[in-house]
Parts: structure tokens; sequence; C-alpha cells
């Protein structure tokens, strides 16, 4: 991945600790015949920073190659069954602006083919660019149709049919014909792996890419069919461990997700060990068909997916996304958070909706809304959020403007009315307000200075009632109040002006506001430690640790919610059980169920410091114990004074 901007991992990283808490692998052509990874640098985004879905339009099933200095994605063109004729192709050098190559498949040129092109599969190999297909959707071995190949001399085609049939054209172990991945492992061997209907078959492909090789033991289909197991195989290498992925579910069903197992050997046997990517209800539905990119020369990893929007119902209303996966020291891979941001660095606003009296423009890497009116105009992403951190960079334009961050949003609609919460910056400071269509009454004021014309920090936090508005010093709210009019609902931004009678006639429409770097998520979260990578705050037998060994993922999961002692610090609640709080107890710390003495609120109880070692990333001290940090010391957890040389132990990276 070659983004030459910036390199916003470690920017974003160090933004998050400080505001909330103060492919190919190898690639499908093998490495002899593959040709020449991108150059341009390697920056390790976080997730896909400029947004998700990272294009316009309906697609699925994407897998992605490494050809020359771009990146590719070959995705189904997601629509009804008798319009899946053709399939269009995405390429980036940055994996960031994305060009679109349409058409790069055509059913015109596959002559058995007739419809349901799905899920390409694209392999470079001696000077030849091969994409795999499945056509037909077959549903017994008296129709015609199954997995096909075509050629081309170009990563953008056009593609050619090259055996004037299927490769594979009946069913074999129960598996239909579908979903078809390709992998060349390092000795040159190929394998497809494919199969829809509950079973996955793997093959061996001859050198020539259009034949089938067979086993030592003369079969040519090897049923390796894991537990759970749906449709939409692939498999990557890292290492020397080989992962199987694939899709379980109802692909129109909100179970629709991925899951993967782990061997020594490219044919199996494979052996469910997790599920890695599900729907988030907070976030898209159906997610699922993947595939996964290695950034060539580097340990940055990333799954390629589809998912569907919360608000779409049809079925084929799915869009392409993209976020980093994370490997454990044992090498299984953390489960993957769908991740809210965008920088607008792609020049575009795909996945957000607008409403009421204004110009939205995603442009020089930032959003701007242009309006004359009061009401203004609202933009909003398509979320649910509840217990949320809601952050955008906020530059008012004018005096006459009033532009923040919206949370908690439902009803949008005319006039940029709607229900829900914003917090705006205004010529006089900053505004939390509740918004009830039309209606707008502002819960808490602050005056600040400056608000006009520079770029300003706006963070929310609201957990149930609770809601603390930040603006640029993350570790004070600005404004903290209760509120429970609304739980939950969609996030954005909204920009309007003041009423001609506070500000004269407000004249022709201008810029108003600009928003940038805008970012939600839920209040949950992991703690890496600063001195030992890969080793996080968790708990075991109710003890506190910082380990490597993070089987079940979510002993390693925390919910930040107000302190119990007092609501201007935080409390950390175990995900895995809910109601247990991480809490010293004679300078030792544990995982205890919550009681309501006051000896147990302090002691469960933490001020978010900027981090002692690094002020970017966040310490924790102790609530009951002022000066004394939470620190580990031998793979434990203790709350303890900190001298300079144990700093790195006490400091945190929030992820």
């Amino acid at each position: 991945m070659v983004r030459t901007i910036r390199n916003l991992s470690a920017t974003l990283t160090a933004a998050l600790a400080t505001v909330l808490l103060v492919g190919l692998a190898p690639s499908p052509a093998g490495a002899d015949h593959r040709p020449a990874a991108p150059s341009v640098g390697t920056p390790a985004p976080s997730t896909a920073e400029s947004g998700n879905p990272i294009v316009d339009g309906w697609y699925a099933d994407p897998d992605v190659a490494v050809y020359g200095d771009r990146f590719w994605i070959y995705p189904t063109t997601s629509r009804s069954y008798g319009e899946q004729t053709f399939m269009d192709a995405f390429s980036s050098t940055d994996m960031v602006h994305w060009t679109k190559h349409p058409e790069v498949l055509d059913i015109a040129d596959v002559p058995w083919a007739k419809y349901a092109l799905w899920a390409p599969a694209p392999v470079f190999r001696d000077g030849k660019y091969y994409l795999y297909f499945a056509a037909n959707d077959i549903q017994d071995n008296s129709e015609h149709g199954g997995i096909g190949v075509a050629v081309a001399d170009r990563p953008e085609g056009p593609y050619k049919d090259a055996i004037g049939g299927p490769l594979i054209s009946q069913f074999h172990n129960g598996a239909q014909p579908i979903d078809q991945d390709v992998f060349i492992d390092n000795d040159g061997q190929a394998y497809m792996y494919y199969g829809g209907w509950g079973h996955a078959n793997v093959v061996k492909l001859n050198p020539d890419m259009t034949s089938l090789g067979t086993f030592p033991d003369g079969s040519t289909y090897k049923e390796i069919t894991p537990e759970n197991y749906t449709e939409g195989s692939f498999m990557f290498k890292r290492g020397g461990t080989y992962y199987m992925m694939w899709s379980e579910g109802g692909w129109t069903g909100p179970d629709y997700s991925v899951s993967y197992a782990m061997s020594d050997s490219p044919t199996g046997p494979f052996r469910k060990i997790d599920r890695v990517l599900a729907q988030d209800p907070a976030v898209a539905r159906g997610s699922g068909h993947n595939s996964i990119l290695n950034v060539p020369g580097t340990d940055n990893w990333y799954i390629f997916y589809h998912r569907r929007p919360l608000s779409e119902t049809d079925g084929n209303h799915r869009a392409l996304a993209y976020d980093r996966i994370h490997f454990n020291e044992d090498g299984t891979i953390r489960p993957v958070t769908m991740k809210v941001d965008d920088d607008f660095d792609d020049g575009n606003s795909v996945g957000w909706r607008t409403y009421g009296d204004a110009d939205w423009a995603a442009k020089n890497g930032s959003y701007t809304a242009t309006t004359a009116s009061p009401s203004g105009g609202l933009s909003l992403q398509d979320t649910d959020f509840s217990d949320l951190v809601h952050e955008a960079d906020v530059t008012l334009e004018h005096g006459r403007g009033e532009a923040g961050v919206v949370f908690r949003a439902t009803q949008p609609g005319p006039g940029a009315g709607f229900q829900g919460y914003y917090a705006d910056l205004t010529a006089k400071g900053l505004v939390l307000g509740r918004a009830t269509g039309g209606v707008r009454t502002p819960l808490a004021e602050a005056r600040l200075r400056g608000t006009v014309g520079r770029t300003h920090r706006v963070k929310v936090e609201a957990v149930g009632p609770s809601i603390e508005v930040y603006v640029d010093d993350m570790t004070k709210p600005r404004i903290r109040t209760t509120d429970a009019s609304f739980a939950s609902g969609a996030n954005g931004v909204q920009a309007g002006t003041q009423k001609p009678s506070q500000a004269g006639a407000p004249g022709a429409a201008k810029p108003v506001a600009r928003f940038d770097n805008v970012s939600v998520r839920s209040n949950v979260f992991t703690f890496e430690s600063a001195d030992a990578p890969n080793r996080f705050i968790r708990h075991a037998w109710s003890r506190g640790r910082v380990d490597a060994d993070v089987t079940p993922y979510a002993d390693m999961r925390w919910k930040v919610v107000p302190g119990l002692a007092d609501p201007a610090a935080v409390s950390l609640e175990s995900v895995n059980f809910p109601g247990t709080f991480l809490r010293q107890r004679d300078g030792e710390v544990w995982i205890d169920q919550r009681t309501d003495d006051a000896g147990f609120r302090a002691d469960a109880t933490w001020r978010r410091v900027p981090g002692l070692s690094d002020r970017s990333l966040v310490s924790f001290e102790s609530f009951g114990s002022p000066g004394l940090h939470l620190r580990h010391r031998d793979a434990l957890l203790y709350v303890e004074e900190v001298t300079a040389a144990d700093r790195p132990e006490a400091t945190f990276r929030a992820w």
C-alpha cells in the first residue's frame, strides 16, 4: 500500500489514544512470476481511513492482487441475477484513490456463460493475467456452467474465455462449483479452493493454469470442508502457516460472517479456529466473502470484504470495504473491528447521505458545507451507535456559521431536521443541544475563544445518558451533562448560519464549515503495552494481566465508562463478563463483580492521563490512590508508584 501523503496509522493510533484516553501473501502468481510490487512507500493505515465503502456502487465478493505498482480489486457486480453479466475492476497506487476499469470481463467473451458471473479470482503467471469466475449458478449436473477461466495481456483486460467451457462443471463431494480462489505456493504449485452449498474442495492447477492436476493418490477433487462452511473460500500464507478462510451463514442475512482455520499444509486438514469478521449492528450487516492483502515487503495485512449498509434491505445492495487485520504471537487472527473513519483524502463522500439546504463537497482533503440557510444542512453516515466516541476536525469559516458533529440521530428529513444530539461550534463557543425535528434546544454551553477560522478537534463521548464534549484539550471535557432523550442513531456532521435577525441578511451561499478526520467508534477498547507489543491488558482467573495470551479474545476487551466514583474519570468494565470491573486491591489488580460500596467504586475508578513514556498514548492513575499508576510487572498488573525506568510499563496504546 502506497500512500505518500502521510502515514496515517501512526497519526490515528496516537490521536485515538490521546483523544479517547487523554493479498497478497503470497501473490496469486507466486514469488517467481509476480510483477514488481508497489515501490512508492509502505505506510500502514489502521483501516480504510478515507472511508468505507471504498468505491461507489453495489459490489460483492472482492478478490485482490498486486500487479506492478498498483493494487487491484476484482469484485462481483452486485445486481439482480440476470444483470450479472459483466465484471468491473478497480486499481490504486495508494489504496486511497481507486480508478474504475469497467467491464474487464463481459459475458459476450464467454460463449458458454449466460448470467450470474460471480467471485472473480485474479492470477498472474508467465506473462499472462488470469481471471477465474463462476457462471450460470448451476443447481445440478444436468445444467451447463460452473467455474471458468479467462485470460488477458493486461490487468484491466479485456479478459477472454480461455478454454471454451467451464474448468469445473460438475458437483464433486457435494460442492457447487462457485466461489473459487487461486493460491500459488512458494514451490510454484497452484491450488484452487472453491465450493458452495456447504462443501469445499481443493484441486491442483497445472502450470498452464487452465487444466486440473491430480494429487499423489490419483484423485482430482479433495474435500476440505471445515466446520460451518457455507461458501467463499480463500487461502493465504503467512510465514509457514496456511490460512483458509470462508463465509458462514446466509448471504442476505445478518449472520453472514467470516471464519478461518490454520494448517501446516495447503490441503489441510482445516479445523475452525474462530470467527474473525461478523456484522456490527452499529456499522453494517452481512459482512463476508473476503480476500486478504499483504503489502509486499511488510507485515501489514488487510481484509477486503463486502457488507450491507444498515438501512438497505435489498440483498444485492452490498458495498466494498477493507480493514486492517492483526495477528497474535501464536499466529491466530484477532477479530476484525469494522472501523468508521473518513479523512476525505480520496476526494469523495461515498457512504454519506445529505439532507437540508446545503451543498456538500469532498475536496482538498476535507468535507465542505456551503449554505446561506439558518436550517443549514446535515450529512450522516449509515450507522447506529448508542455508547460511542465521535470525533471530527471542525473549521468554522465565518462568524455567522454554526457547525459540528451529530450523534444518535434518527428521522432525518427536510430542512436538516432530525431527532438526536448535536455539538456545534459558534462564534461564541461550544453548544451541546438536543434536536427534535426542526426544534433545537441547547442543553449546555461553554465559552471558547478563536472558534472562527481555526480548526478545532471536537469529540463527543456518550455512554448511556452521560455526554461529554471535548474541544482540542482531550484530557478535560468542556461540557459534561446527562440527557436520556435518545439512546442510539446515526452519526454525522451539520452546518448552518445564524438567523437573519441575529446577524442580518445572510446573502449568497458561501462555505460555512469544513470537516476532516471524522471517526466514530463504540466505547470498547483493547490496551496494548507500550513496551511489550502484542501484549494486552486482560484478565484470567480474575487476575489482571498483561500478556500475549488473548484466548478468549473478549477477555482483553474493555468498555470505557464514566468512573464509578467520579464521572469525570473512567472505569473499565469487562466485555466478556458484564458488571465486572478492573479494580485495585491491596496494590494488585483484579476483575471483580461490582458492589455498591464507596471503597469498590474508588478502587475501580481511574484517571486518564497522557502516557507516562509517550504523551500520545495513555496511562491510568488510580482514583483511590492518587500518584499510583496501573503498570505491568512480570505479566501481572499492579497499582504502584512508577519510576522513570518503569514508565513504559505504565503506558498503553488504545485500539
